[in-house]
């Protein structure tokens, strides 16, 4: 595809305002650990809201989810509009122990909850999982787009994603991650908006056309459908998304940097009600595709044929902006996280615990590099598997089950003990190698992912439970602090002195988030 002059300058004009916007933002962080870690703990609910939408699409939405909605249609809307139990979750339990106990990471919580073995087996998983799974999928599924569109070198592109989105993210840490994510944030609804409704005016039928009928219309499946049972939708949105929104480093470090846990509250909120117009951008397109073409041969090459088809010469850079946008917010979330868990679970608790903060920086931004590195050359594995999209559900289906079960026996069960969280949390590890054995020799094939991450976190449960009732009780002066109480679900009352009128109650605005997606889901049952 041949870009015109104006569509070139377009494009250069947003990397240079990204990349402005990042060393800006990040002039702090690369000499204090608390600004590159946390961004000061100083961040406003809207920055927050708009860098959990960022940080959660990628091309992995634009490519693998586009593909999923061509296949199967409306039901793939449930990985957006079905994230609000899960927000609801951080919203209300997670989130006030995480600000209360002043974490800098997740794996923190864990060790005062628990003890240092259970965090530290915490932080090994999520490194593994973000360096072999996350960022070889938004690397991969990025230079699939350039390839597509540019007809580049797939490798080569891969390789200037890498080298472009990590600049600034390694330099500045979060505060450069959360304020580029913002800008990036709206960029990407926009433009996947833009196809919405080019899309909506282009296929004959407009909305009820795309919509389509059958299997293709409803948001609830049959339990035995062989990719969405509406059993498999339940099991994403309590264990997959719970554990995305409540127990993820590079979700969850948005919020434990908020200023206040109102923004903190507030900025989930955000990102709850910014879901709705992101299944417009990110899962209808792959329907429109379909009305428009049902009969391409690759689904993930859908959101590449809209572009070439739909999008008229002059507007064509903002897609391509939107799309190189969804794939840096997403690597410099992962790079900042894993560098994090990195530094502050292994490095600066075993091998340097005096480190001041510029080694800290430093060796985070070490970190960061090699990070980049691996993830690249690790990229080609993700094309063994069938979808994008498939790669990424199956290895976070099977992986999270059994984290999930230890944060949730965590915060709610005092009787919960260190050795039963660290043999629970290794149960992680053997999960990301039935993935392969399931891809490449048909291994559990019979069982629907969904529901087998279903089945593995309810053995995760009762592993868990049997084993604390067999092992030693957790210190009493470690539950106080660590254990969720009803009492937690109001404000600081520091926070309350400083006013708080009826428009600015969390409540209400979470009733009026759940009557419209109740509604929604009558609508499209």
């Amino acid at each position: 595809m041949q870009l015109t002059g104006l569509e070139i300058a377009i494009f250069v004009a947003y990397m240079v305002a990204v990349m402005s916007i990042g060393f800006i933002s990040g002039r702090k962080g690369k000499d204090s650990a608390a600004h590159y870690f946390l961004a000061g703990r100083g961040l406003p609910w809207y920055a927050i809201g708009f860098s959990l939408i960022a940080s959660s699409i990628s091309t992995e939405q634009f490519i693998g989810e586009v593909g999923w909605g061509y296949r199967y249609g409306m039901a793939v809307c449930n990985w957006e509009w079905l994230c609000w139990p899960a927000q609801g979750l951080l919203l209300f339990f997670f989130l006030p122990l995480y600000l209360k106990n002043r974490v800098y990471t997740v794996p923190e919580y864990l060790r005062r909850r628990f003890g240092t073995l259970s965090g530290t087996t915490f932080a090994m998983v999520c490194i593994i999982m973000y360096a072999v799974v996350n960022l070889p999928l938004v690397l991969y599924s990025g230079g699939f787009v350039l390839s597509q569109i540019f007809g580049l070198n797939l490798h080569l592109a891969i390789w200037m994603l890498a080298l472009t989105a990590g600049v600034y993210a390694i330099y500045g840490g979060l505060s450069a991650v959360v304020w580029t994510d913002m800008l990036q944030g709206i960029l990407l609804i926009g433009g996947g908006i833009l196809i919405f409704f080019l899309g909506v005016n282009a296929v004959p039928g407009g909305l009820s056309e795309i919509i389509g009928t059958g299997e293709r219309s409803h948001l609830v499946l049959p339990a035995d459908h062989p990719e969405l049972p509406w059993t498999g939708m339940i099991l994403v949105a309590f264990i997959s998304s719970g554990f995305y929104y409540t127990s993820n480093q590079y979700i969850t470090q948005r919020c434990l940097a908020a200023k206040t846990q109102w923004d903190g509250k507030m900025g989930i909120i955000l990102a709850a009600f910014l879901a709705i117009p992101l299944a417009l951008s990110v899962t209808w397109p792959g329907m429109i595709a379909y009305a428009l073409n049902p009969n391409l041969e690759n689904p993930d090459a859908a959101y590449p044929y809209l572009i070439s088809t739909l999008v008229p010469t002059g507007l064509r850079s903002i897609l391509f902006a939107a799309l190189i946008g969804a794939i840096m917010s997403t690597i410099d979330s992962l790079l900042n996280s894993t560098s994090s868990l990195l530094t502050l679970d292994i490095y600066k608790k075993f091998f340097n615990k005096d480190a001041s903060d510029k080694t800290l920086v430093r060796f985070a931004q070490i970190c960061g590099a090699i990070l980049l590195i691996f993830a690249t050359l690790w990229c080609p594995m993700v094309g063994r598997f069938e979808s994008i999209f498939n790669y990424v559900q199956d290895c976070w289906a099977l992986m999270l089950a059994p984290c999930m079960a230890v944060f949730f026996l965590a915060i709610f069960w005092k009787r919960a003990t260190n050795t039963a969280a660290v043999i629970t949390l290794l149960c992680a590890f053997p999960m990301l190698l039935i993935v392969f054995l399931r891809q490449f020799y048909g291994i559990f094939n019979e069982i629907n992912i969904f529901n087998l991450a279903g089945i593995i976190f309810a053995a995760s449960v009762v592993v868990m439970v049997t084993v604390s009732l067999f092992t030693k009780r957790t210190e009493p002066e470690k539950l106080e602090q660590t254990v969720w109480r009803p009492d937690m679900l109001a404000l600081p009352q520091e926070e309350l002195d400083r006013g708080y009128p009826w428009w600015k109650r969390i409540w209400l605005w979470w009733t009026i988030l759940v009557i419209v997606f109740v509604i929604i889901y009558i609508k499209f049952w």
